[in-house]
């Protein structure tokens, strides 16, 4: 008798402690929405819109479904009401600001998405200058015949491109609660024969976009943080080569209290066109040349626009006291003074140029 209620004592425990997946929902239960758009709502401050491709038979069918509160835990919360199937936002991989968003500030967002721990902070960052349901649209048409479209545009081992500056949610988060630092978000649009088009990308600073950078410029940035994979660059008409190696020394020190910044880059280049009369050493000259007027113009565009978007004060943060670092942008980073020196050398020609 004693044993039969020990082993009824035993199998109540086991009953309750089994209890704990409760609420777990069923995956055929679930929607999983891939980008989340973020711009001002026309009747509450915010307009929420999330994609979600949904499967079918047929394939997928992309739906968008939009929800405008006071509060972007609110839209979302009524979104997933009038749904009726759960939304799991752990899997969003792209959240899409508004440029007008944008340009007033990211940081209340950023900064809820970042604390909710609904949304993951490996999510990419966009802006665009469409109307977002316009531009989910668009993509939606895509996602329905191939479902990675939309992802294989960032993927560095699918359609990435180098020009392409990628921000996440957790650098995005840094970046606006950073005192020596800044980020560049990229800037799309609905392509006309592709699913995207990069237009440049936005210059931040404390979460507020402070201007635009070209494609080109944005190249630069990838380049200075040794990112980048078989970019191209086109040396004149005639002239084409990839960039396939970049190493990168930085030094810094003091100057009459100015901070000075000295870059020495080392590119290492394939040669893929050469249509010209400019031999190797010519090239490797011109592109030298070319590369250090481009990034003195970036440095002087990023000053003036209060933007440390390269990050040159990280460089500087153990000379700094606690009290002065606070004051990097608007004491020391417009003063800052860049030598640079970039050397480029091609390594291999392809026997091209006796074509």
């Amino acid at each position: 008798m004693m044993r039969k209620l020990q082993v009824g004592a035993l199998l109540i425990t086991c009953a309750v402690l089994l209890t704990g997946c409760w609420d777990i929902k069923d995956v055929n239960h679930r929607v999983l929405p891939i980008v989340m758009g973020v711009s001002y709502g026309k009747t509450n401050k915010y307009r929420i819109h999330i994609q979600v491709p949904l499967p079918e038979k047929q394939g997928l069918v992309s739906k968008v479904y939009y929800k405008e509160a006071d509060t972007i835990s609110k839209a979302l919360t009524d979104i997933d009401t009038d749904i009726e199937a759960g939304i799991d936002f752990m899997h969003v991989q792209l959240i899409v600001f508004d440029r007008a968003f944008a340009e007033d500030g990211i940081q209340e967002a950023i900064t809820f998405i970042t604390r909710t721990q609904q949304v993951p902070t490996k999510a990419l960052v966009a802006i665009t200058s469409e109307e977002i349901g316009a531009f989910l649209a668009h993509t939606g048409r895509v996602i329905q015949t191939d479902g990675s479209a939309l992802m294989n545009f960032f993927n560095k081992n699918a359609g990435w491109s180098p020009e392409i500056n990628l921000a996440y949610v957790w650098k995005t988060f840094g970046a606006i609660h950073s005192d020596t630092g800044d980020v560049t978000i990229p800037i799309l649009r609905s392509g006309k024969s592709t699913m995207l088009e990069f237009q440049g990308s936005a210059v931040m600073a404390k979460g507020e976009m402070k201007g635009e950078i070209k494609k080109e410029q944005s190249l630069l940035i990838n380049l200075y943080e040794e990112l980048f994979q078989g970019s191209v660059v086109q040396v004149s008409d005639q002239v084409s080569v990839a960039i396939v190696k970049c190493n990168n020394r930085i030094r810094t020190s003091w100057r009459d209290q100015h901070p000075v910044l000295q870059m020495n880059m080392q590119l290492s280049l394939h040669l893929i066109e050469n249509n010209g009369a400019l031999n190797e050493q010519q090239i490797e000259e011109t592109i030298a040349k070319d590369m250090k007027r481009r990034y003195e113009e970036l440095f002087g565009q990023l000053k003036t626009l209060g933007s440390d978007a390269l990050n040159t004060g990280q460089n500087f943060r153990n000379t700094l006291s606690i009290n002065q670092l606070p004051n990097w942008r608007q004491d020391y980073y417009p003063k800052l003074e860049t030598e640079l020196t970039i050397g480029c050398i091609i390594t291999n020609s392809g026997d091209i140029s006796e074509n």
